[in-house]
Formats: C-alpha cells, sequence, structure tokens
C-alpha cells in the first residue's frame, strides 16, 4: 500500500510537518495526503499585527523582483524534487493528463522572467507608487500617493497549477502578507513554490510572509477565525459559487472580496466561414484549439459556439461539417495543448444520448473519449450547457450574431471569432454586454491559435478586472498647500 504523503504547513519561513495532531484529508482522484491540524495552527497562518509589514514595505521593489528572478530558475520540473513531488500528487488530484500537466509546470519558470515581474507590477500599479510617495504635479505638488501592501487571503483554484504561482507572485509584487487555502485538486503546488522560496532566501521579507495550508472547504470554524478585520484585508477567491457564497457569510466593512468566480467561454462564427473548404479548415482548427487546450478544463475554453447559420437542413448539414472537422484536428493538437481521454464522462454521455433521442431538436456526434459535437436546431443552447466538457462543444445557430447578446455577461470571458471580419461589428457591443477578452481563430496551426489566444502584455486585465491593483490600499497624504497654490485650486 501506498504511504499517505505527508505535508506540511508553511507559516511565515517556517515548515511544519505533521505531528501527532496530524489530520489525514481526502483529496481528489484518491490523493489523500496528512497534515498537520490547521485549527490548532491559525496564529501561525495569521499576520494580525499590520506592523509586521513594515519590513516588506520597506524593501525596494527591484529587490523583490531579483528573489523571483532567482525563484523562477529554482522552478524547472526536472531539478527541484519538490515540485516533482507536487507535479505526481497533482496528476492523481487534477484533471489534467501527464503531458499537459507537464507542460503547465515547465511554464512556471518563465512567469517569473524580470520582464514578466517588472511589467506586472508597473502596468498595474506603477513602480513609483508601490515603493515611495508619488507626489501631484502643478499646484498639488503637496497631495502624494502611495500603494501600500495589505492582508491578503487567496481560495485558489487547482484546476491549472500556475494559479498557485501566479498568487504567489501577485503576493510579492504588492508587498503583501498572503496566506494561500490550497485546493483539494492541487493541494501541493503553493507549498513546493513556498519551500523553493524558503530554501532560496530564508530571512527575506517575501518569504516572511507567505503562508500556505489546506484545510476543507466550508470549514466555519477555520473561516471565521481567519476572516477578520484584525486579521485579513482582502480576499480573493477563485472557487466555485458555493465557495464565494461561503466566504460571502464572514464578510464585514473593511474586507474586500474579488471573485474570480467561474466563467464560460464561446466562439462565434461568421456567414463567410462557409464560403470556401480552405475557411472551413481554418476556423475548425481554431475551434478545436481553443476547446481542446488543457483537455477542456480552464475557464477560457470554448464550449458554445454561436454559428450565422439558417436552420433549414442544407445549412444545419454545414454546421455539422464543420463539427467534424474540428473533432478531425483535435488529433492535430500536440500532446502538451490536448490529448484523447482514458476515461468517458459518464454524466456527460447521458446527456448527449439522451439528447440523441430528440433528433427533430438536436444532432449528436462523437463521444466524451475523443471528442464530440452537439448541433442545436433551433436558436438557442443545450440545457446541461454549463456541464460541456471532455472536448465536447454545442453548436448553436443564429441569424445574427449579435443574436447571442442575450447570452453574455461578466461570467463570459474568452470570445473565440472567425473571420476577422466580423470583429468590428461585434466588438463594442460584446464588450458592453459584459465579454472579458475577444480572441481569434485564425492561423490554421494549433500553437499559433494558442499563442495568439495567450500571448498578453504583463499587467494585462484578468476576468475584466485588475486584481493587483485592487489588492493594494491607495493612501493619500496631503500636507498643507503654499498660500499661491491654495488660492490657484480655489479658483478652478
Amino acid at each position: 500500500m501506498e504511504p499517505i504523503l505527508e505535508i506540511p504547513i508553511i507559516a511565515r519561513g517556517r515548515v511544519i510537518m505533521p505531528g501527532d495532531d496530524a489530520v489525514q484529508f481526502r483529496g481528489r482522484g484518491g490523493a489523500d495526503f496528512r497534515q498537520a491540524d490547521p485549527h490548532k495552527h491559525i496564529h501561525d497562518l495569521v499576520l494580525g499585527d499590520t506592523a509586521k509589514l513594515r519590513d516588506l514595505h520597506d524593501t525596494p521593489m527591484l529587490e523583490i523582483i531579483d528573489l523571483f528572478v532567482e525563484l523562477g530558475k529554482r522552478l524547472r520540473l526536472d531539478d527541484n524534487e519538490l515540485l516533482q513531488q507536487s507535479f505526481a500528487l497533482a496528476l492523481k488530484a487534477g484533471g489534467l493528463a501527464e503531458p499537459i500537466l507537464r507542460g503547465v509546470y515547465d511554464a512556471l519558470p518563465h512567469m517569473f522572467e524580470r520582464g514578466m515581474m517588472t511589467g506586472l507590477v508597473d502596468k498595474t500599479i506603477g513602480l513609483d507608487y508601490i515603493d515611495g510617495w508619488v507626489p501631484g504635479s502643478g499646484p498639488y505638488g503637496n497631495v502624494s500617493i502611495r500603494a501600500v501592501g495589505t492582508r491578503q487571503l487567496h481560495i485558489t483554484a487547482g484546476n491549472v497549477p500556475v494559479v498557485a504561482a501566479m498568487t504567489v507572485a501577485r503576493a510579492g509584487l504588492t508587498k503583501s502578507d498572503i496566506l494561500i487555502k490550497s485546493p483539494s485538486n492541487d493541494p501541493l503546488t503553493a507549498n513546493a513554490i513556498a519551500r523553493t522560496l524558503i530554501d532560496l532566501a530564508p530571512d527575506h521579507p517575501v518569504t516572511k510572509h507567505i503562508a500556505v495550508a489546506y484545510w476543507k472547504g466550508g470549514d466555519e470554524i477555520m473561516d471565521s477565525q481567519i476572516v477578520r478585520t484584525s486579521r485579513i484585508d482582502k480576499i480573493t477567491t477563485w472557487g466555485g459559487m458555493s465557495s464565494v457564497r461561503h466566504i460571502q457569510k464572514f464578510l464585514q466593512p473593511g474586507i474586500d472580496l474579488t471573485a474570480l468566480n467561474p466563467k464560460y467561454s464561446m466562439s462565434m462564427i461568421g456567414r463567410d466561414t462557409f464560403a470556401s473548404e480552405a475557411a472551413m479548415d481554418e476556423a475548425a482548427i481554431g475551434l478545436a484549439t481553443l476547446a481542446g487546450f488543457y483537455n477542456q478544463t480552464a475557464c477560457a475554453n470554448t464550449r458554445l459556439v454561436y454559428v450565422e447559420s439558417d436552420t433549414d437542413d442544407a445549412s444545419l448539414e454545414r454546421v455539422a461539417e464543420l463539427g467534424r472537422r474540428m473533432v478531425a484536428a483535435y488529433e492535430l493538437l500536440p500532446p502538451l495543448l490536448s490529448v484523447p481521454f482514458t476515461a468517458p464522462n459518464r454524466e456527460l454521455e447521458a446527456e448527449m444520448a439522451a439528447v440523441a433521442l430528440e433528433d427533430d431538436f438536436y444532432h449528436v456526434e462523437g463521444d466524451t473519449l475523443n471528442g464530440g459535437f452537439v448541433v442545436s436546431k433551433f436558436n438557442d443552447r443545450v440545457e446541461f450547457f454549463d456541464k460541456l466538457n471532455n472536448r465536447v462543444v454545442n453548436f448553436v445557430p443564429v441569424q445574427n450574431l449579435t443574436d447571442v447578446l442575450k447570452w453574455c455577461d461578466d461570467t463570459t470571458q474568452t470570445v473565440g471569432i472567425y473571420p476577422e471580419s466580423i470583429r468590428p461589428r461585434i466588438l463594442d457591443a460584446f464588450a458592453l454586454a459584459g465579454i472579458q477578452r475577444l480572441v481569434s481563430l485564425a492561423g490554421g496551426d494549433p500553437m499559433t491559435v494558442y499563442a495568439n489566444s495567450h500571448h498578453m502584455p504583463p499587467g494585462s486585465p484578468h476576468d475584466g478586472i485588475e486584481p493587483m491593483r485592487r489588492s493594494v490600499r491607495w493612501v493619500v497624504d496631503m500636507r498643507p498647500a503654499d498660500q499661491g497654490a491654495a488660492l490657484e485650486i480655489a479658483a478652478e
């Protein structure tokens, strides 16, 4: 029998291994583990006294970036035993196949490159504002503004392990104290990164302001003890709606919640796509890439495809042919993006089988192992659209792409489009409706499509907001103005 993995609590530079008080937790996929009882270490996990943030507050940002650059060099999967252990556990507990997960871990060092770190803080907050007081100009020179670090709780998601690295980076770059509640499907990545940081620089202020632990979602004792204005200023939750609603019960004035709640993504296909075989093939490769990368476990994955099409038999057959080409294109995706599933999704297959019987309303092809699709024969999506997974999408015919606006809100994240000629007529309308990112399906090559949908400048908005900017406290220092400046301002 394989021994139960022991995971430490990370408490601001200290590694607290499971002892006599250890608790065994059930991870997903049978990935059980033991950890010191978090109920007995609440005071190790929270900071409390804001004066203890002064060491990080006074650390120059360039020094913090230097630290992260060195950290990135140590986050190579081939060299880091802690990450290797984390990788093995995430492989059991998460939903990503080995080549995809390996690609995700191989990306970790690049997340901490100097240009990435510098751009991330400068574009969202401003290096001058995080390092010191920035005075106004002209008659407002007596007024200075500074971005100040805060005490943060991050309830992270485990569908893609880069969330752990992103969370650690954002904490350091905002000069904030952070407590990370790890997810059950990735309980070790943030832990491994924090321990690597301890090995690298045990006494650095960034290291001294990172805590990592796991406790069960919905644990009211833990949450009621941690979510207090005396201990926490900001909360970021990546969890599902149930976890967001749970944590909201403990909110009170003085605690700011940023909810990176689940998002749904889609693609839109214009009529001109069907004008040529080449256009259909290009669109199919784009759809396969956006639906298939990370095996459709990410919020940015296409699950619904709205197609400008009539609903007569000939038109719907063209839509079905696009679906067949998409499924065929799944085989073109490199293993680091997507692979066939080894086990079927029984719940989704039951839904597909049920609507297949309603052949006046739906057309179904494929399965949850190699991918498939459902064509709606009328202008509406399937009732189980929120369960679409395993590289299965729903094609929905619409007379005009603007008809899709009624299905868009602030839960609509990434929208793929084809051909590019439709962009001018939909961009502003869909931006107002709530979408957060518009990307292209063009390119004809999976890696090109993937890069064009992910290659954003450091500091780009995330889910329609700037999380780092919200994570700091903006403080204004108003000193007496000289008489002339005061009169000038009053005259305005």
